[in-house]
């Protein structure tokens, strides 16, 4: 089952051109599922980034909004939402908000949650896109301890996979610390990655993919790496964050999907 996971910058640069730029290069890698972060969406919903791609490439939308605020788009000041989204080749089976800890400077952060159906059972992914500030870096760790928690409760046997922005690298201390600990694997352990350039020149790695081990359910990488990372015909970037992608591989005992 491929996954794929970015960042798609709200209504910023070229927005329509990045759009079909996003949509051919998620129809050429063929995905099951996608995670989208920065979701864009009008209060009039005549513009929505997962709703334009969902239709493009033929997949079901899972969606919720977050961040409200007045963002210019095209040559519209609006109010709109930047929230999260799944697009799914099977139905979302169940999807659950959480309301993640946030910082008054920051705003609203949640995660999307949802139970989708698997090769062995049902199994859960939490889209992600923790704070951005910089010297918050235990509250993105606040974050992470309480989408694990609830998923915790929620489904303690079944494989869970996290991904999304998580503003941090695998090296900072608030993902690393999961890691150490074996509360989360990466999918790209060992693999260097670049997912986002800043405006000064500066690479970083915020993007990711991450497992929490099942008791009856476990889910490891195949392939993995870093996508839609160049620019279509007119030099136009499919956003200011790069994807990444890994074939997820389940096994264990088949939960029943009522």
């Amino acid at each position: 089952m491929r996954l794929v996971s970015l960042n798609t910058w709200k209504a910023e640069g070229d927005y329509v051109r990045r759009i079909d730029a996003m949509a051919a290069g998620l129809s050429a890698l063929s995905p099951d599922v996608i995670a989208l972060q920065e979701d864009l969406r009008t209060a009039d919903g005549l513009t929505h980034t997962a709703l334009a791609l969902a239709r493009a490439l033929g997949l079901q939308l899972s969606w919720v909004p977050a961040r409200s605020k007045l963002r210019k788009v095209g040559l519209r000041r609006t109010l709109t939402t930047s929230g999260l989204a799944v697009l799914s080749r099977q139905p979302v089976l169940e999807q659950r908000l959480l309301a993640l800890p946030e910082d008054p400077r920051d705003g609203e952060r949640v995660a999307q949650c949802v139970r989708l159906p698997g090769p062995a059972g049902d199994w859960w992914l939490a889209n992600l896109h923790l704070t951005h500030l910089g010297d918050r870096a235990d509250l993105r760790r606040q974050q992470l301890e309480a989408v694990l928690r609830m998923m915790g409760e929620t489904a303690p046997t079944c494989s869970v996979v996290l991904c999304g922005d998580l503003n941090a690298s695998t090296e900072d201390a608030e993902i690393a610390g999961f890691l150490r600990q074996g509360m989360l694997r990466d999918a790209f352990a060992g693999r260097p990655k670049v997912t986002h350039v800043d405006a000064a020149g500066a690479v970083r790695n915020l993007d990711h993919i991450l497992f929490r081990p099942g008791d009856e359910q476990t889910v490891a990488a195949g392939f993995v790496g870093v996508v839609l990372d160049r620019p279509e015909a007119h030099g136009v970037w499919p956003s200011d964050h790069r994807g990444v992608c890994a074939e997820l591989l389940f096994s264990g005992a088949r939960a029943p999907t009522p």
